[in-house]
This record gives structure tokens, sequence and C-alpha cells, in this order.
């Protein structure tokens, strides 16, 4: 059921908070488009600003305020954000005040427009509580569900479901058990990765951790490719995904953590296309910074220490 009011996610309480449970409070960032965009995956505080996108020359374009406008919520959780044209799409959950025995958990989608106005707020049921989430150039909201209710068989929950600007279902692909690794819930931790979701250029897409199910699905006719990306391979050492995007050229670019038999790490990337095992690169003046999407002028890199922005793209090739 949706509720499509501020007043109805007043009741709204934290679920399974996966970047609770890892412990992860710090400041998240993620590139798409021409936006770099921040949020706070746990904040407590009405007063502040839990979401900042600006553009790619540092410029603030807005500042969004997750907890204030639901007075009844003690803390507000983040799972992620994107942004297209005029709206921005935030996937979170609320801790009531009045504690979570109170108040059954529910997962939200929240809408906002670019001067931060909340638009509207809906509370989806368990099974369609959202993971990812990327906003296409039509306005609509696709989602990667984050687990299947307790008790409720994975072959009758959506693996995506693609939500109009207004908030309606418009489309569920997939079932959970067509991916048998992820069929009761994203499984993730800092042995096998995180999943990654975005779009580009008419395709949404995701890939999974420890399966490596890679997915695209065309926005005009939901056409879907699969295929199993595997991992970057290198002798004696173990090899760990940091942070995965899906490149302008339609390929996979990978940034990972390279542990040796004596548990010394350095970064690694890597490129991976449906015609070639992942590719080892140097991602030019961006080495040493981190991976955090592509944007409109190539991949985006975090500077050491939040001391800006890197972009770099690859030369094309004869």
């Amino acid at each position: 059921m949706f509720l499509a009011n501020k007043a109805a996610i007043s009741t709204v309480i934290l679920a399974s908070c996966f970047v609770c449970a890892r412990g992860q409070a710090q400041r998240q960032w993620k590139s798409e488009g021409a936006l770099i965009i921040a949020w706070d995956p746990i904040s407590s505080d009405p007063d502040a600003k839990q979401v900042e996108m600006s553009n790619d020359q540092g410029q603030v374009v807005t500042k969004l305020s997750v907890l204030k406008p639901v007075a009844d919520a003690h803390s507000v959780s983040i799972y992620d954000v994107s942004a297209r044209r005029n709206l921005i799409a935030v996937a979170a959950v609320y801790a009531s005040k009045e504690g979570n025995r109170q108040v059954r958990p529910t997962a939200t989608l929240l809408l906002f427009d670019f001067s931060g106005k909340l638009l509207s707020a809906f509370a989806l049921e368990p099974s369609h509580q959202i993971a990812l989430l990327a906003v296409d150039d039509e306005s609509n909201i696709w989602t990667l569900t984050d687990h299947a209710d307790s008790d409720v068989d994975p072959s009758t929950v959506p693996m995506v479901v693609k939500y109009t600007a207004n908030g309606q279902v418009a489309n569920e692909l997939f079932t959970r058990n067509m991916f048998p690794f992820h069929a009761s819930d994203i499984r993730q931790d800092t042995q096998i990765g995180a999943p990654a979701m975005g779009y580009d250029a008419g395709v949404v897409w995701f890939w999974l951790p420890g399966s490596t199910d890679f997915v695209t699905i065309s926005t005009s006719d939901n056409k879907a490719t699969r295929a199993k990306t595997e991992l970057p391979q290198r002798s004696d050492h173990k090899v760990v995904p940091l942070s995965v995007r899906r490149d302008l050229s339609g390929d996979l670019v990978a940034q990972v953590g390279e542990y040796d038999e004596q548990g010394n790490w350095t970064s690694g990337h890597y490129r991976w296309s449906r015609h070639a095992a992942w590719v080892r690169f140097t991602p030019g003046h961006c080495e040493g910074g981190s991976l955090i999407g592509v944007g409109s002028k190539g991949q985006v890199y975090l500077r050491p220490e939040h001391a800006g922005f890197c972009n770099f793209r690859r030369a094309p090739t004869n």
C-alpha cells in the first residue's frame, strides 16, 4: 500500500539497515550524469541537510533535509539517492521516537525536486524495500529490492521494480529465485563487496556481489541481458571488489583491493566487457582516488581526504 503524503511516513521506523550493521556512518558519495551526490547514511539531527548535490565543477546545486519533514522520527537511514532532470529519488527508512516495538518497520521511497521540496513519500511493502535505485531520462525510478519478506516464497518477489514519477508501480522484473545466492536478501560484506546499480543512455544495470551477476535492462522495451563477470584474477592475491560501475562504453569498471599472503593490500583497477575478461588499467592522474561513479566526463574518483574529484576517460582505441 502506498501512502502519498508527509504524514504517511511519520510512523516509519528503521528496518534492516546494512549501513548500521556494518557500522558505516561516514558520508557516502556517488557520481551520475553531471552530478556529485553525497549523503549521510545515518542521521538523528533534524536540522541537518542529509543529502547534498553538486555539479561536476563542485558547485552545490541543492541540499535536502530528509529527517526534518518527519516530526515523529528519531533518526533516518538513507540507502541510496539518484537524480535526473528535476526529480530526486531517495530510498530511506525512519526510526520512530516511539521505538521500533511500537510501530512496524516500513520502507520508503521519497521524491524531491531540485529546490529541496518534498513532493511525495511512499510507504512500501517489506518485499519492495529498496537496496539501490536509479532515475532514468523519463523520470521513472528503477529499484533493486533488498530482500524477500519473512516466510515469503522468493519466486513471488520481484528483484527489480520500476516506479513512475508519481510513485506507481509500472513494472516488476525478474524474481528473487532467479538469483539463488541473493534469493532471501542481497548478500554483501567486506569479503565479497556490495551491489551496484545505475542508469545511462537508455540502459538500467545492476551488479550483484558473490554471484557476480551483471544485468542490463533496456528502458524502452525491458529487454534484458545477463552475464557472470566473475572477479579479476591476480596470482597469489585475494581480490575484493571495492566499487563496481558501468562505463560510458558499456563496459564494467571495478576498483578492487588486492591482498597478498601477508595481508598487505593495494588498490587495483580493472575493465570488463562481454568480449573479454577483466583487464587491468591505470586511471592516470586519478590513481589513489576512490571510484564513486561514472559521469558525463568519464569515471569519477574522490580524491584522498575528500580533497576534490578527478575525472578519467580511457582514450579511444583504433
